[in-house]
């Protein structure tokens, strides 16, 4: 039968057993410490305002349609009530992991985001951003996606956004693409045609070869060590043949 350090920290306290006491507090402390190095917050420049979070040891695997990467997908809880995100901030974030900026809305690969509604894409998000941070065909990438949802985006945006997405996917247009993370955010596009537009980051998927490490210290039931190990696998081999193939 175990015993919370909560429950342990009482208990000493009432005896008056200082060692208890002190060596309790010090496994809440780590506890808390190990804790924070999960944990995932989307906030705005230097980690201010917090948006939403949630923790990466909840998170789960997730394969995107048309996609060859498995990714690690936390969902993430709205910090900020009603209020939501300025289109505007949507350009000025910072994707955190254990309180260590992991990548910013500079990262976004604007030319690759997906748009629901558009064509075959049939993906619970209004918009998936993809981001890159540092060197892609390397070990120490940071790769994932942002999944964005708006708050009743008006039809002509939403048909826009539909077309750029469709315009994107046409091999002829691979050297003329739209930037729609751009067309999103910059101040002179939708921030000043519908200056009241809200948007909420309803998760992050990262790319599991960018976050081996982390996915392997998490253990759970045998079905999901079988695909942990599935998955970790695919990724490494992604990883060497990105290498091999650059160098």
């Amino acid at each position: 039968m175990s015993v919370s350090p909560e429950l342990a920290l009482t208990v000493a306290s009432v005896i008056k057993d200082k060692a208890l006491e002190q060596q309790t507090n010090e496994l809440i402390s780590l506890r808390k410490q190990l804790h924070a190095c999960h944990e995932i917050e989307v906030t705005g420049r230097m980690g201010r305002p917090v948006y939403c979070r949630g923790s990466f040891n909840d998170g789960n695997f997730r394969e995107l349609k048309n996609e060859y990467e498995i990714t690690w997908e936390v969902k993430l809880i709205n910090e900020t009530c009603d209020e939501g995100i300025s289109l505007i901030d949507l350009g000025r974030l910072e994707i955190r992991l254990g309180g260590v900026v992991y990548a910013t809305s500079s990262s976004m690969v604007g030319t690759q985001c997906k748009v629901r509604g558009a064509a075959s894409d049939r993906s619970r998000d209004d918009l998936i951003c993809f981001f890159c941070s540092g060197e892609r065909d390397t070990r120490y990438n940071r790769m994932g996606n942002m999944h964005i949802n708006f708050r009743s985006l008006p039809e002509g945006p939403t048909k826009q956004l539909q077309s750029c997405y469709l315009f994107n996917c046409r091999p002829e247009n691979n050297d003329n693409r739209t930037d729609i993370f751009d067309l999103v955010t910059n101040p002179s596009q939708y921030p000043r045609r519908i200056p009241n537009q809200k948007a909420d980051v309803t998760s992050i998927s990262f790319n599991v070869g960018s976050v081996l490490k982390l996915i392997r210290n998490i253990h759970r039931d045998e079905e999901f060590e079988k695909k942990k190990e599935t998955y970790i696998a695919q990724a490494e081999a992604q990883v060497e043949e990105c290498i091999r193939i650059r160098f």
